[in-house]
């Protein structure tokens, strides 16, 4: 059986949640061929493996969103040759019609004797009639400038992306929506295989709230580019075979958005147990741990703000922030900025991508304050190390810290306010003073783990659901 795993500005190149979680799997199932289809921003990145690859793995194909740039604009202008019912649909698409026809859509795009290449369609006069009917219609009172580039902007990667030459497989599992969701939904109509989705957080609110606090789109060209993302998902949503979330929640909010019940199943995260255990060397004062990337979903500034907090009380306190900075250059300097602004200089330690097990032994606390999540791995790990953790009330990060409904295990953890470095401190200052409480909840998180989150249900789990669509 070979499974094509599609993602999105993650594995190989990028380290973390996403990255980590697809590694695990392709690695444990051996017994199983992989191929992996990246979608990265540009081949200016000078990109690197950030992973060994498993053996298993047979190719890795890797599009940039950006290669139209190398497209040759042709003097002549082409016109779709399209028909009737396909020019309605195409109109559809673009104007965000739910009721588009997502299996002639891909028919379409996907063709360039068709459709034209993505500079070719954009030079089209049947492209520059639909956007100044969709201008009229609903941005007449925008200057059309700013109206044309934003949706040029969005157009022409897309396009590029769903143009691409993807391999040949058996099954095509995305691990998010958005661009590789509908890389899926391609794959599943054009090369008639199955389809499964794999959302660790829920890809559209995600892009949403990056969009909300970007810089570089204003005004109401932020609702046009939250709209396209919850399109594109929605689409990924319908057609996908198997729509897998990692708890409850999330499987909620797919339903809500157009997955069908019958389709819709969890399977949580899991942790080899040997691998992460509870290790634990002396150590004078007290060290908290944060393991994660520097960006800003991670909200590394409120965490920086919450350990001030805590350090004037506790001065013995020093704060390790474990993972990878160069993905976001800029946003990482804010951050040793701020630390600098804070005279934390000598109490915070930005490690980089290093070996997390070296870390873990020496943490008497983890912590955690993003603003949004799927089911962080890092907290299992963090639980099976016997550590207890501080974390915001986003994703899993309650349910896995204070247990289902008919989990009776204990708390492992203290869940907190988003953005709230007050409330992140009192937490940790909490259990810092408490030794008792952060015992039991070290034990209260290890036996959790190993009675619902190990690594054998996981990949026991996939390999279900791989054989049901064999």
């Amino acid at each position: 059986m070979e499974i094509c795993i599609l993602s999105e500005g993650s594995y190989p190149y990028i380290s973390g949640g996403v990255s980590s979680w697809i590694n695990q799997l392709v690695y444990e199932m051996n017994d199983k061929t992989f191929k992996i289809v990246s979608i990265m921003p540009s081949r200016e990145s000078n990109l690197e493996y950030k992973y060994k690859i498993p053996s298993n793995v047979v190719e890795i194909k890797t599009i940039y969103m950006n290669d139209y740039i190398y497209l040759e604009p042709n003097k002549k202008i082409k016109e779709p040759k399209l028909n009737k019912k396909e020019l309605i649909e195409i109109e559809k698409f673009f104007t965000f019609d739910k009721n588009v026809d997502w299996n002639l859509i891909i028919s379409i795009m996907s063709n360039k004797n068709k459709f034209g290449d993505c500079i070719e369609f954009l030079q089209s006069r049947f492209f520059w009639n639909m956007i100044l009917k969709f201008y009229k219609d609903n941005y007449s009172n925008e200057e059309f400038n700013q109206f044309f580039w934003t949706i040029r902007s969005m157009v022409i990667p897309f396009i590029n992306i769903v143009q691409s030459e993807l391999p040949k497989a058996d099954i095509y599992h995305s691990v998010s929506t958005g661009y590789a969701g509908f890389l899926g939904l391609l794959c599943k109509f054009k090369n008639n295989k199955p389809f499964i989705l794999t959302e660790h957080g829920i890809y559209a609110r995600e892009r949403e709230e990056e969009i909300i606090r970007a810089k570089w789109v204003t005004g109401i060209y932020k609702k046009t580019w939250i709209d396209f993302f919850y399109y594109i998902s929605i689409g990924a949503y319908k057609s996908a075979d198997i729509v897998v979330s990692l708890f409850e929640r999330n499987r909620s909010i797919q339903l809500e958005l157009g997955s069908n019940k019958e389709k819709t199943i969890v399977i949580p995260n899991g942790v080899n147990l040997n691998k992460f255990k509870a290790e634990h060397e002396a150590h004078q004062g007290f060290n908290i741990g944060a393991i994660l990337r520097i960006v800003p979903i991670k909200d590394v500034k409120t965490l920086i703000r919450a350990f001030k907090v805590v350090k004037s009380i506790l001065p013995k306190v020093k704060l390790y922030l474990i993972g990878p900075y160069d993905e976001d250059i800029e946003y990482y300097e804010e951050c040793l900025k701020l630390v600098k602004n804070l005279s934390l200089e000598d109490n915070i330690e930005f490690t980089g991508k290093v070996d997390i097990k070296k870390y873990l032994k020496k943490l008497d606390l983890l912590v955690l304050t993003s603003i949004s999540e799927g089911q962080p791995l890092v907290i299992l790990e963090g639980m099976a190390c016997e550590i207890p953790f501080v974390a915001t009330d986003v994703g899993a990060c309650r349910e896995l810290l204070e247990g289902k409904k008919d989990d009776d295990i204990g708390l492992s953890g203290i869940i907190t306010t988003p953005v709230s470095p007050r409330n992140t401190a009192n937490a940790i200052i909490k259990l810092i003073k408490d030794k008792n409480l952060r015992i039991q909840m070290s034990q209260n998180g290890r036996k959790r783990v190993e009675k619902y989150y190990t690594n054998k249900m996981f990949i026991e789990k996939y390999n279900e659901v791989y054989e049901s669509l064999r």
